[in-house]
Formats: structure tokens, sequence, C-alpha cells
């Protein structure tokens, strides 16, 4: 027992010591301004597709569950405003968090395993190079920059892709979806699906970028890491989705 309390007080000071040293190294993400770039085209453009398609179904299947609930009470008019609500509270920022959970969170961790594995780290180090500065700051910034943007495309999309479920199987107005979505939004909504994205980039770009840099054990250890973090960023974005709704709406 007290061995087992030893290790988790130990992994608490490395995972406060490794956030410390990543904040006191943000500058670098400046200086290594080619490889933030990169990495924001790696973790960010590429995963496009994806976070498209995930977000549309989900808007989709919004529109048709509620366009069905709301048609029994003749509400059928209401469809563009729920959807509208929804996608830019919720499935715009968190289904965006969630997919680079998955696809991002695994990449990252697999990339800096990998070079610590190689002793590519120890390479860096010994030319006198903090590989945290060199190689974790640039992806996380990256991908706390990245986050808005792709979730806004999302909330769009999603929007888009809504309105067509609403018009082409629920038969609902077009200029009533609109104007719907127009009379229902307030300001906010727009401040809470605003407010995540960066906070589930950071979320993410921290504990892949601990987990890849910690990283022992060869394959079996690196199938662990990565294993940890798509569990942990996933369960992560769900829980300050939680956080952070509960507090914009405390102060609105």
């Amino acid at each position: 027992m007290k061995k087992q309390f030893q290790t988790s007080l130990d992994g608490i000071k490395r995972w406060f010591t490794f956030v410390y040293r990543i904040f006191r190294g943000l500058p670098a993400a400046f200086r290594y301004y080619p490889d933030t770039i990169a990495q924001m085209y790696s973790m960010g453009v590429q995963a496009l597709p994806l976070v498209l398609t995930a977000v549309a179904s989900i808007s989709m299947v919004l529109a048709l569950e509620w366009g069905t609930k709301l048609e029994v009470f003749g509400a059928k008019l209401m469809l563009g405003r729920l959807v509208g609500i929804s996608v830019i509270r919720e499935v715009g920022p968190t289904i965006t968090g969630l997919m680079l959970a998955g696809r991002s969170g695994a990449k990252m961790v697999s990339e800096i395993g990998n070079m610590v594995l190689t002793e590519q780290i120890d390479a860096l180090r010994a030319f006198g190079t903090d590989p945290i500065k060199r190689l974790i700051v640039p992806r996380i910034f990256a991908m706390v920059m990245l986050m808005l943007p792709l979730a806004i495309i999302a909330d769009i999309f999603g929007i888009i892709t809504g309105w067509f479920a609403s018009v082409v199987w629920m038969s609902v107005d077009t200029d009533f979806f609109w104007l719907s979505i127009k009379s229902g939004l307030l300001l906010k909504d727009l401040v809470i699906g605003v407010i995540k994205p960066p906070f589930y980039g950071l979320l993410i770009g921290l504990i892949g970028g601990y987990f890849g840099y910690h990283i022992s054990g060869g394959a079996v250890g690196m199938g662990r890491a990565a294993t940890r973090t798509v569990m942990l960023t996933s369960l992560g974005v769900l829980i300050m989705d939680f956080i952070l709704t509960k507090t914009v709406l405390a102060f609105y």
C-alpha cells in the first residue's frame, strides 16, 4: 500500500513538473514556428474529413430524431432552433474534441514515444536542446490554436447537414429553419461554443505529450501509453464539457 501511494505521488509530481515546463517553454512555439505550422497541418487539417463526417452524422440524426418527436406536437418549425443550438454548444466543439482525442492524441504519443524509445530524445539533450521545447511545446501550441477553427468549421457544416436532413426528410420549410436558428441563438450559446475548443486542445496536447515523453517498456509500453492517452483525453473532454458549460451558464 505504501509503495502504491509513493508511486501515485511520484506520478502526480511528474505531471505537474511536466505541465510547468510546458507553460514555461511556450515561447519556443514561435522559435520553432515551422514545426508548429507543420503540426497544425498534420493534427488539424488532415483530421478535418474525420471531424466533418462525425459532426454531419450526429447533426442529421439529431434533426431526424427531434423532427419526429416535434412533429407529434406540431412543433417542427422549432427544429432549426434546436439543431442550431445543439450543434454550436455541444455537437461541434465536443465531437471535434473527441475525434482529435482519438486521432491526434494517439498520433502525438506514438511520435514522441517512438523518439524516446529510439533514444532520439537523449540525442537532443546531448546537443544541448530541450526536447520539451523542441518537440512537445509546438505540438501542444498547435493543438490549442487549431481547435477553435476546426470547431467553427464543424459548426457550420453541422448546421448545413442538419438543415439538409430537416428539409429533405422532415419537410421543414427552408426559410422557417433559418429564421428559427436566427431567433433562437443567444450570446451565451456562442460563448459556450467558442470557449470549449481551446481547453479541449490544451487537455489533449498535455495528456498526449505527457504519456509520450514518459513512455517506457518498448512496444508494450507504447500500446499502453496510446490506450491511456485515448481513454483519458476522451474522458477529459466529456468532463471538461460539463465543467465549462456549468461555469458559463452560472454567469449568464
